[in-house]
């Protein structure tokens, strides 16, 4: 299993405009909708602004990752957002994020998803990895950026 044959490059965007968590989820929606993955942005926030009310996604060290299992997608999904000023986004660190990595599922796909949010949990607990994110340029650079980081860093 490997990240990069989730995410593509029309769902990255390098120049989110949101300041808060609504907003962040919307427009990664926004991506989600346009490609046809989803029937529509509003019914996946609604979803995903419930399982914020869990608890925030926003983990810390300017990252946020938010994720549900949904019915109305086939196969597993990685949108990507950065921002350059910070999105308030009610952090466990109370500190603004940066790079937004949301994660949806069919409900079936139980392990996979997991094993899906700690490869990328695994990822981003690297500040150099953070860094790079976060002076990427391109939507091919964060998607080569993921497949460089793989080979190196095999899934254990």
């Amino acid at each position: 299993m490997r990240l990069s044959d989730f995410i593509n490059k029309r769902l990255i965007n390098l120049s989110l405009q949101a300041k808060d968590k609504k907003e962040t989820l919307e427009e990664l929606a926004d991506l989600l909708a346009r490609q046809r993955i989803i029937p529509g942005k509003e019914k996946l926030v609604g979803v995903l602004m419930e399982r914020e009310s869990l608890g925030s996604t926003g983990v810390g060290n300017g990252i946020a990752i938010p994720h549900a299992k949904t019915d109305f997608t086939k196969k597993i999904v990685i949108a990507f957002g950065k921002s350059d000023k910070g999105i308030d986004f009610d952090s466990l660190d109370k500190k603004p994020v940066y790079l937004v990595f949301l994660i949806i599922a069919p409900e079936e796909a139980h392990e996979t998803y997991l094993r899906v949010l700690a490869r990328i949990s695994r990822l981003l607990h690297e500040e150099r990895i953070r860094e790079e994110l976060r002076a990427i340029e391109s939507p091919r650079q964060v998607i080569n950026l993921i497949r460089k980081e793989e080979k190196e860093k095999p899934e254990e």
